[in-house]
């Protein structure tokens, strides 16, 4: 008995042994490499050369990024943008793995120095196609990488493949002159929008916004899928992703995404949907990608300051230049987000929910209800506490902070020159 169980025991070790030859044999990265090597011998016509590239050894490249806190294995499959392999990082070949790198891009962010997923994102110490996290660009390609690599998301890896202008948000964040560089034009419009927009009224980018919703970059942009609820965005399991999620609040309605608990049903207290307004007829699937991009920049990410490129400081108000007084006062009420409460230019109050009446003002009609000094004083003191048009129901979510230590003297005087320029007379309002 004790030899059979030595016999077959041994069977079983040997079986074990052969696929681990095998699966060490047939990695699914192998076969690239070898593909590179051929497609390069087949390019060149000194026949010494072709010798030496079949001779480089089928191996895992690796490229440890020390300060960036990286391991980067992705040349293992890309040969075509591999140092050693491709000394000149250039070649004729157009398809993925092995194309160079489009442009001249790597000139100035050498692999050896940036590595892949500092501004590509994914998981770099992967060497499949799945755990490396490539995200693909539409659905077409999804379908493709579906039956050509069994392409799933990458399991428990909340950084998967930046693509198309997506990809712009990881320049912003070494790039502090990204508005002037080339090809961050999804970026740039993102930062404009997020401005024009009112954003900043109720949100915060690095601390500086207002005080009524969280902080872009400190807090959206580095949100745990954990702590994200996507039971209301119709996104199959395979789209839930931090990217997507941003963008379809400016896409869909904010109150579908968001639904709250405005009838107690689930907890102790009447909770309001989210306060952010329904963006749909102001912004295009581009402005969303724009946004969302710039957004994503916020991302927290162990960049040195030795890798950092300054840019200009932001524009103040007594650095620029204006026609009037009324105009400097249309930048200030874009630069301290008014329009996300009170519309562009002030035409339209957004909803409130469970506010009375249901929307903040219009302030092209509420202007003219006020003197000079009164608006002033509106503007400073604030409305802090809103009155609910369902005493029962939840508190609404939007409420005007005190602007007193933020716009103050020529700053104060212009926006009141702006606001009583758009303001409608009284006797207009019967037209």
């Amino acid at each position: 008995m004790y030899r059979k169980l030595f016999f077959w025991g041994n069977v079983v070790l040997f079986v074990l042994l052969i696929l681990a030859i095998a699966k060490d044999t047939f990695r699914p990265w192998m076969p690239y490499q070898r593909a590179y090597r051929r497609m390069q011998a087949a390019a060149e016509a000194a026949p010494e050369a072709r010798r030496i590239i079949l001779g480089r050894p089928i191996q895992i490249k690796q490229t440890i990024l020390t300060d960036l806190g990286e391991v980067d294995r992705c040349i293992t499959c890309h040969q075509g943008m591999d140092p050693i392999a491709t000394p000149t990082l250039a070649n004729a070949f157009t398809d993925n793995p092995h194309k160079a790198h489009p442009s001249d891009f790597l000139k100035n962010h050498p692999p050896e120095t940036f590595g892949c997923v500092t501004c590509h994102r994914g998981q770099g110490l992967s060497t499949t196609f799945i755990d490396a996290g490539h995200t693909p660009r539409d659905e077409a390609q999804k379908a493709a990488w579906k039956k050509k690599h069994g392409w799933e998301p990458a399991d428990h890896w909340e950084y998967p493949m930046l693509t198309g202008p997506y990809l712009q948000a990881s320049c912003v964040k070494c790039h502090g002159d990204f508005e002037s560089l080339h090809g961050l034009e999804a970026a740039v419009r993102g930062k404009r929008l997020l401005r024009a927009h009112g954003c900043m009224g109720c949100h915060q980018w690095r601390g500086e916004g207002g005080p009524v919703s969280v902080d872009l970059a400190e807090e959206t942009a580095n949100k745990p899928l954990s702590r994200i609820d996507f039971s209301n965005t119709g996104l199959d399991p395979e789209d839930r992703t931090l990217l997507n999620w941003i963008r379809l609040h400016f896409v869909k309605d904010p109150w579908a995404l968001v639904p709250g608990d405005p009838a107690a049903k689930y907890n102790a207290e009447p909770i309001a949907p989210s306060g952010m307004p329904d963006f749909r007829d102001e912004l295009s699937e581009e402005d969303a990608a724009a946004l969302t991009t710039y957004i994503l920049s916020g991302q927290s990410a162990n960049i040195p300051h030795t890798y950092h490129v300054s840019g200009p400081k932001e524009p103040t108000f007594q650095s620029l230049r204006f026609g009037s007084r009324a105009q400097a006062g249309k930048w200030v009420y874009d630069q301290y987000g008014c329009a996300g409460c009170h519309g562009l230019n002030g035409k339209g109050g957004r909803r409130n929910f469970n506010y009375t009446g249901g929307l903040e003002p219009a302030l092209v009609k509420s202007v003219a209800t006020f003197t000079r000094e009164e608006l002033r004083e509106k503007i400073e003191d604030g409305v802090m506490v809103v009155t609910k048009e369902d005493p029962q129901g939840p508190t609404p979510p939007l409420y005007m902070p005190p602007w007193k230590d933020k716009i103050k003297g020529e700053e104060m005087e212009a926006l009141l020159d702006y606001l009583f320029s758009i303001g409608e007379k009284q006797e207009e309002w019967g037209g």
